[in-house]
């Protein structure tokens, strides 16, 4: 039997609301009024930026188009102009937020445009006030860090699947041309249809083609750390490439990029915040750098990071002689030979050693390697390579065993980050705002998390400490 479908007209939305409010009334807006000063968590400066950019006009207060902003995410409004709709319905919300007129949709848009600086300073005060109030709720949960990944798709026209789905049906008609005038070799669709991809949105040159969250597509990559409560403790923006032009799979691009990513993330995060301290970091494997565990290493943090299958080789390791220096696989009594120090941009300087049996020539100003080896043990031209860092063996020896139940129990803690990212796309709804512009959609994320550090306070203040995450709950 066919089902149909009604459209929904306006006057729809407006019952809906209507009848929703009525039931919700309560749980919200009497909740924000009793329990949350927004006044009390913005800085000074903000105050400042704000009156001396509007001058004597101020049509509308800075709590006042704030507080807009946060019933938008808590009530998962996902567009401006919904959300101006809403306030031109309800005259409690109006008066909830102090408006005596409303603004208008190009008035928001400059809000954000101009006072992102001040958002992200705002957002860190409020990580400060949630410091004490997640130890307060439980102090071990607390005390671990976890960090993750993501990505923010901005509204461009490149990230419609069917873009990349005409990519894809080009490559296959020239793989079938390819086939019939090579047919001894093979031809990666995928790969070619990658290679074809912009290497950013035309309409936004900052969106660049990354592989993130399991599919190609251009984004505002992030990199956030919550406790294991699943508070927000850090929003950072990683604007650097994800280096594509390298002939690697998409996953190991990503773990690329997460490896880098995270010192440049946490140093910042601990400028911010000097006195915050943890006792245990989590990450997937994509943090499984040498790098990474020296640096928790130095802030006294124990990291519990899975093992990444791309950093184990599957060539025979090197054993190593008394004074540290590794050894030929094949034969011990022969010790590798010191070829310099590697330094590379965000990574630490490591040690070089070749294989004793390769030669290091000079041809015409350029380096290369002959080996002369009758068994070697990598297909490699010049030979086996082994670098060192000073702190590698971080990697292995960690202070809790993988295999044990304890450090188990602590890795299924990661998740709590992935959720606390996804209620942030799906439910706040940034998964679903048309968004172009960088400045635009950094601040629809800043005031997402915003909001999810106030419904937090205000989950605390009304005593729910099961699920400190549950915004559904102020609506319900």
């Amino acid at each position: 039997m066919p089902v149909s479908a009604k459209q929904l007209n306006f006057c729809d939305i407006s019952t809906d609301f209507d009848k929703f409010y009525n039931q919700n009334q309560n749980n919200l807006l009497d909740l924000l009024n009793q329990f949350i000063n927004i006044s009390d968590f913005i800085p000074f400066s903000f105050y400042q930026k704000y009156y001396s950019h509007f001058g004597r006009k101020r049509d509308f207060s800075l709590e006042s188009m704030l507080s807009a902003f946060i019933l938008k995410s808590i009530l998962s409004i996902p567009s401006i102009d919904l959300l101006i709709s809403l306030l031109h319905i309800s005259s409690e919300i109006r008066k909830f937020c102090g408006f005596l007129k409303i603004p208008d949709k190009s008035q928001f848009s400059r809000f954000k445009l101009n006072f992102l600086d001040n958002l992200n300073d705002l957002f860190n005060n409020l990580v400060d006030v949630t410091e004490e109030v997640s130890k307060e709720i439980n102090p071990f949960l607390a005390s671990v860090l976890i960090t993750d990944t993501t990505g923010f798709e901005a509204y461009v026209t490149e990230n419609n699947p069917k873009f990349y789905q005409s990519q894809l049906k080009k490559a296959k008609t020239y793989a079938k041309l390819f086939a019939k005038n090579n047919p001894d070799s093979t031809f990666d669709i995928e790969k070619y249809a990658q290679g074809q991809m912009p290497k950013s949105a035309n309409s936004n040159p900052d969106m660049k083609l990354a592989y993130l969250n399991g599919h190609f597509g251009y984004f505002q990559k992030c990199i956030i750390s919550t406790n294991a409560l699943g508070v927000v403790r850090n929003v950072n923006f990683y604007d650097a490439d994800n280096n594509l032009e390298k002939d690697l799979r998409p996953q190991d691009i990503k773990d690329s990029y997460d490896a880098k990513s995270l010192i440049p993330s946490l140093e910042t995060y601990f400028q911010l915040h000097p006195n915050f301290s943890y006792k245990y970091f989590l990450g997937d494997a994509g943090f499984d750098a040498d790098d990474n565990y020296a640096y928790l290493h130095e802030k006294n943090i124990m990291p519990i990071i899975s093992l990444n299958p791309r950093n184990s080789s599957s060539l025979p390791e090197p054993g190593f002689n008394d004074v540290g220096v590794p050894l030929c696989p094949n034969d011990s009594s022969l010790p590798m030979i010191y070829d310099g120090i590697t330094r590379e941009k965000d990574r630490a300087d490591r040690i070089k050693y070749i294989c004793p049996k390769a030669k290091k020539i000079n041809v015409k100003g350029k380096i290369s390697y002959i080996l002369n080896c009758e068994n070697p043990c990598t297909n490699s031209k010049c030979g086996r390579i082994k670098q060192i860092t000073i702190h590698h063996n971080y990697r292995f020896n960690s202070s809790i065993p993988r295999d044990s139940l304890k450090w188990q129990k602590l890795y299924k803690l990661r998740t709590i980050c992935e959720r606390s990212i996804c209620q942030i796309k799906n439910f706040i709804q940034i998964k679903s705002s048309r968004v172009r512009n960088t400045v635009s959609l950094k601040s629809d994320i800043l005031l997402a998390y915003i909001s999810q550090l106030i419904a937090f306070i205000l989950i605390f203040k009304t005593k729910n400490y099961d699920n400190p995450l549950a915004i559904k709950s102020l609506i319900a």
